[in-house]
């Protein structure tokens, strides 16, 4: 698995930047408190994360300056493979936030929460498990390299790799360039109160 900090060492200096010190002051209550917290954000990050998808895949399959759209063949499978790719990218949106703003160590409250990120991606979406997913990128090390190994991955999944010449490395920098949305809601996870949290869910199951 990537080292939590995103680099190839994770024995990096151990006071945290400003945005985990900005987080200090919202740590969960208790375990009941945490356990909703990250079932909003992993609920939130999880509606990102299709969108994410289908503006990717609107990018692939739009038409060429000759007007002609790609041939893309749907299948049965069609949308099983979609979905695991929506939890693949919720995996790994879950680990690039822990890494997004890093300078140091993930405090062990924060650790405790991205856990239980996971915990309730698997819930939301039971297959591939987050621990499957992880194990997959394990041998790549830093930001840049698994947002380039999941786009390569999920293109040729998707069979879309003949759709555009960049196919293979555009979902990569979408993911990446998703840094400021996915700190946003973690935020937001750990500073809103409960009523608020639980409103949010509303809205997004009828998104």
């Amino acid at each position: 698995m990537p080292d939590l900090d995103g680099s190839e060492s994770s024995n990096s200096s151990n006071s945290a930047n400003s945005f985990y010190q900005k987080l200090h002051s919202h740590q969960p209550a208790d375990e009941r408190d945490r356990w909703r917290r990250a079932l909003y954000f992993s609920t939130a990050v999880g509606i990102r994360c299709l969108d994410l998808l289908s503006d990717y895949m609107r990018y692939c399959l739009r038409p060429n300056r000759m007007g002609e759209s790609p041939d893309y063949p749907v299948t049965e499978n069609s949308s099983e493979i979609h979905h695991e790719a929506v939890k693949e990218l919720l995996g790994l949106s879950i680990w690039l936030t822990m890494v997004d703003q890093l300078e140091g160590e993930v405090p062990y409250w924060l650790r405790e929460f991205f856990i239980d990120c996971w915990s309730a991606a698997d819930k939301l979406y039971p297959d591939p498990s987050s621990q499957e997913i992880m194990t997959l990128y394990e041998n790549q090390l830093g930001v840049d390299k698994v947002c380039e190994a999941v786009s390569s991955r999920l293109c040729y999944k998707l069979e879309l790799e003949d759709t555009k010449g960049d196919a293979c490395i555009k979902l990569g920098e979408m993911l990446r360039d998703n840094g400021k949305t996915r700190a946003d809601l973690l935020f937001y996870a750990l500073s809103a109160d409960h009523e608020a949290l639980d409103k949010s869910i509303d809205q997004l199951k009828d998104y």
